[in-house]
């Protein structure tokens, strides 16, 4: 058995068809099937159903193709150790970050981080936190930048800043210059939809204060985007919490609508995670240093404030 075979045998499982797969790795559908049969014959047991269409796995396929997995990744996690030891920064680097993170962080850094890497090919995905979690585990991710801690054994966290929660408050009666979480109008507050570690956070929030409330209208909108959100508070005349950087992308008459927490200000934390067995560690820390710098004169500092858990 051989590398080549290994990678033969998940392009099939990655595309769930052989003539597929063999275009993926530049063979002939036969050179592809007969170096995949060997390796079955090898080792006596049959990873594909070939009478199933499209091509399904074994019961015994599958837990070999788990080990496959593994030899792969060490595997380019060898080279990548070997490329840093020479020097050698290229290849590919996989950043999974949450949506409501990507679209205010990514232009801050991403330009002055690729002109140091030429070489590297950055492949960007927005990914909600457990997909994060379970792709850095799966080692089909290279780092991931959203909220924490996720006290996640498997994962190192590096805390990147922290940023103080807002209300965005759309109402007519609105007056406050500074609100307490125990004031805040809970029955008209909108949140995005269920699977994002901003609406966990906010429903911590909300927790801490021991006054609960009800929407009063006849709908329930759970938005995918903070763009939509903040779209539909503004329109229904709602409020809904948003993460400070979020704020810097309003329009002027927008930010009128920005009220400050009082102390102790909610915040929300921001890190990188990487594998516990990563290694392109130069990389990892030179990404840490460029984001803490974009946005070092950003952020303001909060004396007073509380850490919200996104889990």
């Amino acid at each position: 058995m051989n590398i080549q075979q290994f990678r033969y045998i998940l392009a099939v499982v990655d595309l769930k068809n052989f003539e597929a797969a063999s275009e993926r790795c530049f063979v002939t559908q036969s050179t592809l099937s007969t170096m995949i049969s060997r390796l079955e014959d090898e080792i006596g047991v049959r990873i594909f159903n070939r009478k199933t269409k499209p091509v399904s796995i074994t019961l015994e396929g599958q837990q070999i193709i788990n080990r496959l997995r593994i030899v792969i990744h060490e595997v380019e996690s060898l080279k990548n150790v070997i490329q840093e030891l020479k020097g050698d920064m290229v290849g590919e680097l996989r950043i999974g970050v949450i949506p409501t993170v990507a679209p205010y962080l990514l232009p801050l850094f991403l330009t002055k981080f690729a002109g140091r890497f030429p070489k590297i090919n950055i492949v960007i995905k927005e990914m909600t936190t457990s997909l994060i979690q379970a792709s850095l585990k799966e080692r089909t991710l290279d780092i991931g930048l959203l909220a924490v801690p996720l006290e996640d054994d498997e994962l190192v966290e590096q805390e990147l800043y922290s940023e103080p929660f807002l209300v965005y408050d759309c109402r007519d009666e609105k007056s406050e210059y500074k609100i307490s979480i125990n004031n805040l109008d809970y029955s008209k507050l909108w949140l995005l939809q269920e699977g994002h570690c901003l609406r966990t956070q906010i429903f911590q929030i909300c927790e801490l204060s021991n006054l609960n409330g009800k929407n009063n209208v006849n709908f329930e909108f759970e938005s995918g985007s903070m763009g939509s959100l903040l779209n539909f508070t503004k329109a229904s005349k709602g409020i809904t919490i948003i993460p400070y950087l979020v704020s810097l992308d309003l329009s002027l008459e927008d930010k009128r609508n920005i009220i400050e927490f009082t102390q102790p200000t909610p915040v929300r934390s921001i890190g990188l995670l990487t594998h516990k067995f990563f290694v392109k560690k130069k990389i990892a820390k030179v990404l840490q240093e460029i984001i803490q710098e974009s946005v070092r004169d950003l952020i303001p500092k909060v004396n007073i404030s509380k850490v919200i858990s996104p889990v």
